[in-house]
């Protein structure tokens, strides 16, 4: 393997284990959950999937013992998250005033449940669990692989997200969407690792992934909103079905922009795409640096 192509894969590994350790460093303890604390361990997390997921064909089965230990810790926060962004959804949605009441006293209790079920969990495990396995990616062997096999990984992730989109698209789905949101998430964060060959172009189309996964976030936020509503015991049938009309019709004109925007940045076959990349990397603005614990710098705030 080339100089340059070891340094790419020392760094793409360097900037898994600093979002594992970065996770690690802010997992929140009892007390210390607040909507900020958690947004950010939430980006630390996605991140370190979505490189886990990036070197899963390549190194096999130590990726995926990394990717457990980062879900295991995802679905510790994931409900605290979507109950500290519901009040804003539902300020957008401009329901009936008595519903928009009965829905914020609802999410203050089950976000003071969700807040004692995290101190009763033992926060400080999950932070050593990750800083273990944040250990334990430092250590991959990596001499035998190449950066052709970390590209062909990345290939698969572009096909993996068009082809979600494709079938996202086609059945209009909430949950296809979401999907697809995941595999676009997954795709930023992987070519984040090789902003440093071509910044301005990586940033670029980085700019645009983050445009499309902020619209979807944007639908599945609306979705999780309707999802509560239809759960809540105290809200009337007619309540509930007014709510999840206003939801419906939000959702639309972010479905027509993100399908607009999915089709132009994939609209290149899998292999044209991964040429490309291949392309830009052989022919680098600027070498990649070899013990890089984060890539993508200059590229937008990703969460």
């Amino acid at each position: 393997m080339s100089a340059d192509g070891a340094r790419w894969i020392l760094a793409a590994r360097g900037a898994l284990e600093g979002a594992l350790r970065e996770a690690s460093g802010s997992f929140p303890g009892p007390g210390e959950d607040g909507a900020a604390r958690i947004h950010d361990l939430r980006k630390s997390l996605k991140r370190a999937a979505s490189l886990c997921r990036l070197f899963a064909p390549v190194v096999g089965a130590p990726a995926y013992r990394a990717l457990d230990a980062v879900d295991s810790a995802r679905r510790r926060v994931g409900r605290a998250r979507d109950l500290d962004i519901l009040p804003g959804v539902l300020a957008k949605v401009k329901c009936a005033p008595a519903t928009r009441d009965a829905l914020m006293r609802a999410i203050a209790v089950e976000r003071g449940k969700a807040r004692g079920e995290h101190a009763s969990a033992d926060a400080a495990q999950f932070a050593e669990n990750l800083a273990s396995v944040a250990n334990e990616v430092a250590q991959w062997d990596l001499e035998d692989q190449t950066l052709e096999a970390l590209l062909a990984s990345l290939r698969l992730a572009y096909r993996a997200a068009k082809r979600r989109g494709r079938a996202a698209f086609s059945s209009g789905d909430a949950d296809d969407l979401h999907s697809l949101r995941v595999r676009v998430v997954d795709l930023a964060h992987q070519l984040a690792l090789f902003e440093g060959a071509w910044p301005a172009l990586f940033a670029a189309y980085g700019a645009e992934l983050h445009r499309l996964r902020q619209v979807l976030g944007d639908h599945n936020d609306l979705t999780v909103l309707g999802e509560f509503a239809l759960s809540r015991r105290e809200l009337s049938t007619d309540a509930v079905e007014a709510l999840v009309t206003l939801v419906l019709s939000r959702r639309r004109p972010l479905e027509r922009k993100a399908k607009a925007q999915f089709e132009r940045l994939f609209a290149e076959r899998p292999g044209a795409f991964a040429r490309r990349i291949e392309g830009y990397l052989e022919h680098p603005q600027r070498k990649p640096r070899r013990a890089a614990r984060r890539a993508g710098g200059s590229a937008p705030a990703q969460g």
